[in-house]
Parts: structure tokens; sequence; C-alpha cells
């Protein structure tokens, strides 16, 4: 089972707080052993009311065996009944690869795995609500920008940061360059704070092809953690 590094769990949780989020009810789409639960700051723990989600049934069972105080549902995100627009916060390290859920909800769109899980944790998401996920760089930079343009039909970006693909290799064995994306669902009538971040662009390199980088990140290089 995957899992995450407890340094940028906490990080996420300090970006969280900075941002005001105090606690509430909070869903963990793909809670693997629970770190993030774990991980997470006391007051914040004791303000919130806890869902996660895990496909892989010993994973599941060793995460309630853990934190018998989370409503913990051992079954696929897809296969998962929850509210809608219901959650304050939905938090996680989402599973990234070339494969599609059945979700009869979304199956039109026929959405890979990692963009089902925006797609679908969004819609979980109360108006207001943050939604903060580790993403492989391919959610903000494929030159496809048409998830992007479905994300900000509901939300704003408020920030993102890339780590550098070492960030998982000593946790996890694995080096992939990965972001951590912050979004806010917006409120009824709320209008968007601007949609650039669905573009991406090239961006030059000293030795090598242009590499396409969100726009995002063009605006803000400071927080390309890595070269």
């Amino acid at each position: 089972a995957h899992y995450t590094s407890p340094t940028v769990i906490r990080a996420m949780y300090a970006g969280l707080e900075r941002l005001g989020f105090r606690g509430g009810r909070i869903l963990e789409p793909a809670c693997g052993l629970g770190h993030f639960f774990g991980f997470m700051p006391a007051p914040m723990h004791g303000q919130s009311r806890l869902t996660g989600v895990e496909l892989d049934s010993l994973t599941a069972r060793l995460a309630r065996t853990l934190y018998p105080d989370v409503d913990l549902r051992a079954e696929g995100f897809e296969s998962a009944t929850l509210a809608t627009n219901a959650y304050d916060l939905a938090v996680s390290n989402i599973p990234f690869g070339d494969y599609r859920p059945h979700d009869p909800r979304f199956n039109a769109r026929r959405f890979r795995i990692h963009d089902y899980f925006f797609v679908a944790a969004l819609a979980r998401v109360r108006p207001g609500g943050i939604l903060a996920f580790i993403t492989s760089r391919g959610t903000l930079d494929k030159r496809d920008g048409s998830l992007r343009q479905l994300l900000a039909a509901e939300a704003d970006l408020i920030g993102a940061i890339r780590l550098p693909n070492t960030a998982f290799q000593h946790n996890a064995n694995t080096r992939v360059t990965t972001d951590i994306v912050f979004l806010r669902k917006r409120l009824p009538g709320e209008k968007p704070s601007g949609s650039l971040w669905a573009e991406c662009r090239p961006l030059l390199v000293p030795a090598g092809e242009p590499i396409p980088v969100n726009e995002y990140f063009h605006a803000h290089p400071e927080n390309l953690l890595g070269r």
C-alpha cells in the first residue's frame, strides 16, 4: 500500500491552517493506512468529523484499527455512498495511473483515475470548502486543459507547490514529480478569481526541449521546489 511522507502531510496541514481552516467534516478518499488522520493537528482533529475511503481490504482494516473514530469505508471511492456538497475539506495523496474507474455518474467523460478523484471529490465538497490533493504534475501541466477548465468552472486555485521528484523516494521508493494543489469551491453566484491556471505553455530550459508548465508556475516560479 502507498503512503505519504509525514513531512509533506504536516506541511499541507500547516498550509490549511494558514488559509484559516480549523476543522469540520473532512474526507480522505484514498486514505491507505490513515496517515492524513494520524498527522492531523490535534486541535483540528478535535473539531472534525472524519471519513476515509480505502480500496484495499487489509489496509482498510488496519486503518480502522488505528483510527476507530474515523468513519472508514472499505471500498473504492467510485462506489462509496457519500453526500454531495457536504464536506468542508477533501485531503489526500490521490492515486494516479492510466486506468479509468467505473462510476455511472462520470463514465461519459471517461476520466483517468487521478482526474476522476478531483472531479468526484469536488462534488462532495461544500461551496466554500477546500480540496487539498497531492497529484502528478500532469494535472496542471498536460496540454489538454479540459479537466482544469471543468474544475475552474466550480473552483478557484488557491495555490500550488511543485515538489522535487525525490520527495517520495525515501518512504515510497519512487521518483515522480508531484504537486500539492489547493482548490476552493466557489459559493453560489460568486465570481471566479481567475482561470489562468487552466492554461499551460512551454518553459524554456537552458539545455533541452521546452517543457509544458502551468501558467500558475510561470507566474509563481518560487513555488517550484527544485530545478
